[in-house]
């Protein structure tokens, strides 16, 4: 899924189902932050010299050695669950271990631990949850791994993730063919609609135990987005996404428009050494002068909202990786010798 969904939808559907508004973008925030998250910083105290490392949840970079791909896609982007589920019945027979199953066991599992987390990160812990919770329905048969698994077609780009499908699984209100399955004939209405609803549920059941009411029930706001959502269209054009994002942003004005810089900037001073540095994609490697971060010295980091998200990050990759140990232990993978 892209920001669309990730961002405006998730922040919508967290306020509906109870949450605050300010909470309700946290989470939305912190969901679509997942994405931008994609480049390493080591962070100094100007006070006692400590760095603070990061840990990315993303990669532009699909080529990343096998140790960084499965600390990333597998525990963010691309949740295992039963192989042999029924969405995945192929043509081929083929069955993965790793194979990304909608609301599967260990998705439920994350979302779950998220709401029981430290009240100081657990809005930042439910966003990050509910991106890879929600990415199991859109990237639903692709494993996040280097594997002819994911392999469409004669595509020649590399077989990791759904780079064969291009960003056909990540766009709202699109329909597109997965020549792999039985049932290739992909409605991704049906599949988004299916992942705001189980989110929902597990919003509104937590917010029910904190006493919040619901502010819109899922049936009222499911019409509404169908209503926006018009019919599906296809091809290789994300049709009506400025004009569906506008929509969202008139009626939930709060949301405003995503921006991955609010959080750092809040949080850090750079010192700029020579060009300032780009911070997002292949470009952000080719660096000859880097430029150097601090804490900003008139906030408390451990308040801020890119220092509780970093934090969250790295308990859902320790967590993650914790019950995915069984499954890399039936493959034979230790990922301490990569």
């Amino acid at each position: 899924m892209n920001t669309e969904f990730h961002y405006y939808i998730t922040g919508i559907i967290a306020h509906a189902a109870g949450f605050s508004i300010k909470e309700a973008k946290a989470i939305a925030t912190a969901s679509e932050f997942v994405d931008e998250n994609d480049v390493t910083f080591t962070i100094e105290d100007r006070s006692s010299g400590e760095p603070y490392e990061v840990y990315i949840s993303q990669t532009m970079n699909i080529l990343k050695p096998k140790r960084k791909l499965m600390r990333i896609y597998p525990v963010f982007h691309f949740l295992p669950g039963d192989p042999g589920s029924e969405s995945a019945y192929r043509r081929d027979g083929k069955m993965h271990l790793l194979n990304t199953i909608p609301n599967n066991e260990l998705a439920n599992n994350l979302m779950d631990e998220a709401f029981k987390s430290t009240e100081d990160m657990r809005l930042h812990r439910i966003g990050i949850a509910s991106h890879a919770y929600a990415d199991t329905w859109a990237h639903q048969n692709f494993v996040g791994w280097y594997d002819y698994f994911n392999n469409i077609g004669l595509d020649p780009k590399p077989d990791i993730g759904h780079a064969d499908a291009e960003h056909h699984p990540d766009w709202v209100a699109h329909r597109w063919q997965d020549e792999r399955l039985v049932n290739g004939d992909i409605d991704n209405t049906e599949r988004f609609l299916e992942a705001g609803e189980n989110l929902y549920k597990k919003y509104q059941h937590y917010t029910e135990t904190r006493k919040q009411k619901t502010n819109v029930p899922w049936s009222e706001l499911r019409e509404w987005f169908l209503d926006i959502f018009g019919k599906s269209n296809s091809g290789p054009v994300n049709w009506g996404e400025e004009d569906r994002i506008e929509t969202y942003r008139k009626k939930y004005l709060w949301l405003g428009k995503f921006d991955e810089d609010d959080w750092f900037e809040d949080a850090i001073e750079t010192e700029v050494r020579g060009l300032k540095d780009p911070k997002k994609g292949l470009a952000s490697t080719f660096i000859i002068m880097r430029d150097k971060y601090f804490w900003r010295e008139d906030v408390d980091k451990e308040k801020t909202n890119w220092f509780r998200f970093q934090e969250a990050v790295k308990a859902q990759q320790s967590l993650a990786m914790g019950y995915l140990k069984t499954t890399f232990d039936k493959m034979g993978i230790d990922l301490h010798r990569y």
